[in-house]
């Protein structure tokens, strides 16, 4: 009995002993060969195939390039990936590294402590992006995000049609109004020199108004614009309408609700032009019956001296305030952003590139070329003061379309829409500010 009681007294020291080695072991991370720390990095993002298999190769390679580091890719489609991420914020489950939509950047890190200040991470070098794109993704001097990539508006022009009527492409306003006068009297009264459905033409408001003020359309989350300049935008745009620019609302109407894209009229080139994001241009193109041939412009001047091309970061890369690895976080991403390799791999998947490092490799490699990117160029060389990250929420586009629709169809007058605008654009800015 007492040999079992001393060898029970035996058992129990070693059982201790072994565990405590165990928790002990267990503290310490685990190290690669090189007695490096093995750490292991979430990162998600959504996209199409083409971006998936791009990123899934630039990750293997990073994974090459250093071993101690391991990415658990999780991508999908774009439906429901916003919801997902919101879920994942505010249960504080989100990924080390993750993709993000520039607006998200205002929707979970409003004071600017919401994601990682990656201006405070050695391994990211912020000197290869334009300072004016930076200050997009920086909320209260904290850099939020590295921007994708930059989309603007650009003006795209049916060169063929310009050829048929024996116009040259506009270069300002002036030449615009010029050319409708050519575009009715040699290929009729249903030709126009550009195209502005309700969106565009209250885009081409702020353009105008921005290139008069050099204000952006909200600041402060307010309108910036008097009522008396919104008149005066309303009432140019209007004499666009009657000088047969651009056509009507109840002109486009008769088309049926259809994207730009999509109307006969575009199709057919009886629109000469259009104002639109530098990365969607490529369908305008396909849609074009025969071997019509779209030039890209230049941003048209002769209202103000102010530059007015109206661009936004359309997505960036941000790093989780709650990573427990921010040194690899920042690792990966300047990785994923600049380095020469997985540039090349990544070309554009995701837009022309806003590191300049990265634009550089591509444009060696002879990879830049297109519409898409020569719209690029011309909106970075024509940087406005940019837009507020609530410009493009749902409600506020849905409501730019209806003021311009009931303007166009003569249901107010500029008085009254420029009021509208103000009373409603700062109350939804007021309520998505909270």
């Amino acid at each position: 009995m007492k040999n079992m009681k001393k060898m029970a007294k035996v058992v129990a020291v070693l059982l201790t002993l072994v565990m405590l080695l165990t928790a002990c072991a267990g503290n310490k991370p685990a190290t690669n060969a090189d007695g490096e720390e093995q750490v292991t990095l979430r990162f998600s993002w959504w996209g199409g195939d083409a971006r998936h298999e791009a990123t899934l190769e630039a990750i293997a390679l990073f994974e090459e390039k250093y071993p101690n580091i391991k990415i658990e890719a999780e991508y999908g489609g774009w439906q429901g990936h916003q919801e997902k991420v919101t879920t994942q914020m505010v249960g504080n489950t989100a990924p080390d590294v993750l993709q993000v939509n520039w607006n998200w950047l205002y929707i979970f890190s409003k004071d600017g402590n919401g994601f990682y200040d990656l201006s405070t991470l050695a391994d990211i070098n912020l000197d290869n992006y334009e300072s004016a794109i930076l200050d997009q993704t920086t909320i209260n001097g904290k850099v939020n995000g590295l921007p994708v990539g930059i989309g603007g508006k650009v003006f795209y022009w049916n060169g063929s049609t310009y050829e048929k009527a024996g116009v040259e492409i506009p270069q300002t306003f002036d030449d615009l109004f010029a050319a409708a006068e050519v575009f009715q009297a040699t290929l009729g009264n249903d030709y126009y020199p550009i195209d502005l459905d309700q969106y565009g033409a209250f885009l081409m408001l702020l353009y105008y108004l921005e290139q008069q003020t050099g204000k952006p359309f909200i600041v402060d989350n307010k309108v910036a614009y008097t009522e008396a300049q919104l008149v005066e935008a309303l009432e140019y745009y209007n004499s666009m309408v009657e000088a047969g620019v651009t056509p009507s609302m109840e002109s486009r109407g008769a088309a049926g609700n259809v994207p730009v894209d999509q109307t006969p009229s575009w199709i057919q080139g009886r629109y000469g032009g259009t104002y639109e994001w530098d990365s969607a241009i490529d369908k305008f193109q396909a849609a074009l019956e025969g071997d019509q041939k779209i030039v890209t412009g230049d941003f048209l001047t002769g209202i103000g001296s102010h530059p007015s091309a109206l661009a936004k970061v359309s997505m960036a890369y941000s790093i989780n305030k709650n990573t427990k690895h921010p040194e690899a976080a920042a690792k990966f991403l300047n990785f994923l952003v600049s380095d020469k390799e997985a540039s090349e791999i990544l070309g554009t998947t995701r837009g022309i590139p806003a590191n300049l490092a990265a634009k550089d490799t591509l444009q060696d490699l002879g990879l830049l070329s297109g519409l898409g990117y020569e719209g690029n160029v011309k909106v970075i060389d024509n940087l406005g003061v940019g837009i507020s990250p609530y410009f493009e929420d749902a409600e506020l586009q849905a409501f730019y379309r209806q003021v311009i629709e009931e303007y166009g169809y003569g249901q107010i007058n500029a008085q009254q829409a420029a009021e509208k605008i103000i009373t409603t654009v700062n109350r939804l800015v007021a309520e998505l500010a909270k």
